[in-house]
């Protein structure tokens, strides 16, 4: 498959304590790795987290000047030759913990923190850490399920018929 000329702009160069953004742009290096998928991003989410790792408040250790950012929808344009699971059109976001795949892993490798996050207009992931995301939401609302929505639906882990859950609405 052809790969489209694509101009990356992200956020870059943030100051622990003092949060300061910059718009960094450069040419996403091209053809993309065999694994590799291409995603145009239409929306992304905001964490608490992402503003700890903004003010050098995050417990954990960051990469410098990463790209910030864990929850993100957008539409594949491009993707590696050995990409089996995602075409062209197809709604994608990345796995916020990308080490994290089945559940039974002892690694961890958190987006943001130990790798570049989702702030940018186009982000590159392997095809193995992103999940399809339903056609029935728009972009904002499937933004939010990569991290925020597979948190709540990790805080039923252990739940069973005829116990209750409280369901908090912001309205």
């Amino acid at each position: 498959m052809s790969n489209p000329q694509v101009t990356l702009r992200r956020t870059d160069d943030y100051t622990p304590g003092k949060p300061k953004l910059k718009l960094v742009q450069e040419v996403l290096a091209l053809p993309l790795a065999p694994t590799a998928v291409l995603i145009k991003v239409h929306a992304v989410a905001l964490n608490y987290r992402d503003s700890n790792i903004a003010n050098g408040g995050n417990p954990w250790p960051v990469i410098p000047n990463g790209i910030l950012g864990n929850d993100a929808a957008g539409e594949v344009i491009a993707v590696g030759d050995k990409v089996k699971t995602f075409t062209v059109g197809d709604r994608a976001g990345p796995i916020t913990d990308t080490e994290n795949i089945t559940g039974r892993e002892v690694k961890r490798s958190w987006l943001a923190a130990d790798e570049d996050g989702v702030m940018a207009d186009h982000i590159i992931f392997d095809g193995d850490v992103l999940c399809k995301l339903p056609d029935y939401l728009d972009w904002i609302e499937a933004a939010m399920i990569p991290c925020a929505g597979v948190t709540a639906w990790s805080a039923l882990k252990g739940m069973s018929i005829g116990q209750t859950v409280l369901i908090q609405d912001y309205v």
